[in-house]
């Protein structure tokens, strides 16, 4: 497999991208203000690198479900994964255009699902659930430990008695502690089709991460550059339309003990952490997947 992968982006999304984004670099504090703009490009990197998550909140899902949370649902990958099996999912993001992708694909499936454009930190739900789940370095985009304290107390008001929250974050590394700058990185190139004219476009993601051991974060920077082709044999030819979206965001980076006292100050214990979706002991992998459940009274 070459990886290069073909997909489909509708003219209204490349109208979003190219009308709106053609020059425009974000530079703003937060991921959040601004992930609107790649929402339409968000997905390709799931196909770069397919998940290796789903299956595992598949089977928490049919111990603790039906009724599940998810926050930071995204495009809502795990989220209709989740319904798709029966599950009744809730699904929380911060970012409108995010969530119009996942109705959008919810209805193209027939999958009913309850989608909620909030800030997790300053959540309204009137349910509990048995599942509240925060995948795939969520929890990183809380700036300080105070706002994971915050999160993790809205998980304790939304957690059914008996039910699981999972965080799922990426381990400490060495590269988190080192002064910058570290190198760019090209991430992937892809081929996927653009506007009406549905004539293929390669995009290229590149990654540059500054570390600021200082402050325990990290920030990332996000490249997508986007070059029109002419035909549909996948080749780029002569000066066809470039682009560039450009997005900039802050990580936190959380250790195991963090983790724990954040958790703590939310009424909430940790039962396990591991280093994988195989579940391996924490340390053993590249993740630090944390399951937690209220504190016994």
């Amino acid at each position: 497999m070459s990886g290069f992968f073909l997909t489909y982006i509708s003219s209204n999304l490349l109208l979003y991208i190219l009308g709106k984004i053609m020059t425009e670099t974000s530079a703003n504090d937060s991921f959040l203000d601004d992930i609107g703009l790649i929402a339409p490009l968000y997905d390709l990197d799931f196909l770069a690198f397919p998940r290796e998550d789903i299956n595992f909140y598949k089977s928490l899902g049919e111990i603790y479900g039906p009724n599940i949370l998810e926050l930071g649902i995204g495009t809502g990958q795990i989220g209709l994964s989740l319904a798709e099996t029966g599950a009744n999912v809730t699904g929380v993001d911060i970012s409108p255009e995010m969530l119009e992708i996942t109705a959008n694909n919810a209805q193209k499936n027939g999958t009913k699902i309850e989608l909620v454009c909030q800030d997790m930190l300053d959540l309204k739900l009137d349910s509990n659930f048995g599942l509240v789940c925060a995948p795939m370095g969520t929890i990183q985009h809380c700036q300080t430990i105070e706002e994971v304290v915050r999160m993790f107390s809205t998980i304790e008001q939304y957690l059914a008695p008996d039910g699981i929250a999972v965080i799922d974050a990426d381990s400490p590394n060495p590269d988190d502690f080192s002064p910058p700058p570290l190198p760019p990185i090209q991430h992937w190139s892809q081929f996927t089709h653009l506007g009406s004219e549905n004539l293929p476009s390669k995009v290229t993601k590149t990654v540059v991460i500054e570390p600021e051991p200082a402050t325990s974060t990290k920030h990332v920077t996000w490249h997508y550059d986007i070059a029109t082709i002419g035909n549909n044999d996948n080749q780029v030819h002569g000066a066809g339309l470039l682009s560039r979206v450009t997005v900039e965001f802050s990580l936190l980076t959380i250790t195991r003990n963090e983790m724990e006292l954040a958790a703590r100050l939310a009424n909430l214990e940790i039962i396990d952490t591991f280093g994988d979706y195989d579940l391996n002991e924490y340390g053993e992998g590249v993740r630090l997947i944390t399951l937690l459940r209220k504190t016994s009274k």
